[in-house]
Order: C-alpha cells, then sequence, then structure tokens
C-alpha cells in the first residue's frame, strides 16, 4: 500500500514550505517576463508601463517592483530572457551529430526560424539594440548574443579552414544573419522568412566554398 502524507506535514515541513516559496516565485516571475513581452509588443518600450503588466500578469505593481526595482530592471530582464533562451536552442543545434556543412546551415536556419523572429519576439531584440547604444547593461548583453553566434559559427567551420581564416567566415555568415534579420524585424522591406532563409543559407554554402 502507498504511504500518503497529511495536508499537515507539507504546511508544517519547512524544506518543502521554501521549495513551493521558490517554485510560486519562478512562476511569477515566468508569468511577468512573458506580460512585458505582450505589453512591449502592443505599445512599445518607451510607453511601457509598469502597471499595464502588472495588470496584464495579474500581479501587483509593488510585486513588478520588488523583483525588478524598476522599468529599467524589468525590460533588461526580458532581454536577458530573450538571449538566454536563444543561447539554449543553439546549444541543441550545435550538439546534433551533423557534418560540419549540415550544422552551420542548421544554426543559419534556427537563427532565422519563426519562431525566433515573430514580432513579438523581434520587439525585444530591437529594444537590445536600441538600448545597448546608451545602456552598459543592455550593451553587455548584446555583446553576449554577439558572442553566442560567433562561437557558434565559428566552432561549427573550424574544421573546413586554416584556423586564420575562420574569425572572418565566423564574422561574414553572422553578418548575414543579423542584417537579414534585421530588415525583417523592421519592416524595410517585405521579408518571407522561408526565403531568406534559403538566401542566407545559399551565402553561408558560398561563403564556405570560397577561399
Amino acid at each position: 500500500m502507498v504511504s500518503v502524507l497529511p495536508v499537515r506535514y507539507f504546511a508544517e515541513n519547512k524544506e518543502f514550505q521554501v521549495l513551493s516559496r521558490a517554485m510560486n516565485t519562478t512562476d511569477r516571475k515566468s508569468n511577468i517576463i512573458e506580460a512585458a513581452m505582450d505589453v512591449l509588443y502592443d505599445k512599445g518600450f518607451c510607453a511601457l508601463k509598469i502597471r499595464d503588466v502588472a495588470l496584464r500578469a495579474d500581479v501587483s505593481a509593488g510585486l513588478i517592483c520588488h523583483h525588478y526595482d524598476t522599468k529599467h530592471g524589468l525590460l533588461l530582464e526580458v532581454v536577458r530572457h530573450a538571449v538566454t533562451a536563444y543561447s539554449e536552442q543553439s546549444a541543441l543545434v550545435a550538439a546534433q551529430d551533423l557534418s560540419p556543412n549540415d550544422k552551420v546551415l542548421a544554426l543559419v536556419r534556427m537563427a532565422l526560424a519563426p519562431e525566433q523572429s515573430n514580432k513579438r519576439l523581434s520587439r525585444v531584440w530591437l529594444t537590445l539594440y536600441y538600448m545597448a547604444g546608451s545602456d552598459d547593461e543592455f550593451h553587455a548583453e548584446l555583446l553576449r548574443y554577439q558572442q553566442i553566434n560567433l562561437e557558434m559559427i565559428t566552432s561549427a567551420i573550424s574544421s573546413l579552414f586554416p584556423s586564420e581564416a575562420v574569425p572572418n567566415k565566423a564574422r561574414l555568415i553572422v553578418a548575414l544573419i543579423d542584417g537579414v534579420w534585421l530588415q525583417h524585424a523592421t519592416q524595410a522591406g517585405t521579408v518571407d522568412l522561408g526565403v531568406a532563409q534559403d538566401l542566407v543559407a545559399n551565402l553561408t554554402k558560398h561563403a564556405l566554398l570560397g577561399p
């Protein structure tokens, strides 16, 4: 027979209480971040207000200020969330058992996949690029994102070229990714992501074949 612990055990067990509070805090923070992304998409970062995020997340504005202090802190956490998620997705692709050519092409396609380039998430990345120009903490996150891309591409192509040629090749491929993504995110032109993926993949193949 399976032993069932009484409810009183969980109410009185301090270790369980601490774990429960930590899980609740994590869930609340996740909910706040998602709500902040929604408000950022709807209104832009200049018009974003903590009370609007609180309303969307169904929490108090005081709770948001408790976790993130200010609007700046909240936006910074949203950006960190996006960069970390991108890093984790890149790592999954990089861990696949693929040839160097196929791996770099898989990284290119992942970077320009619809789930990475939807308008809601793109608003977060555009906020990062804008704020990085005048804020050291946002600039550090932009550098972290750029380093993730550069390291993943460098690792994927390192066996294909002499060591002195790899850095320039990697920077070229990263620039192709960012350039096409930026055109899509700013709506500077009509960009079909499927076509964009094929374009950057083909340009990447050309870069891999060059001297």
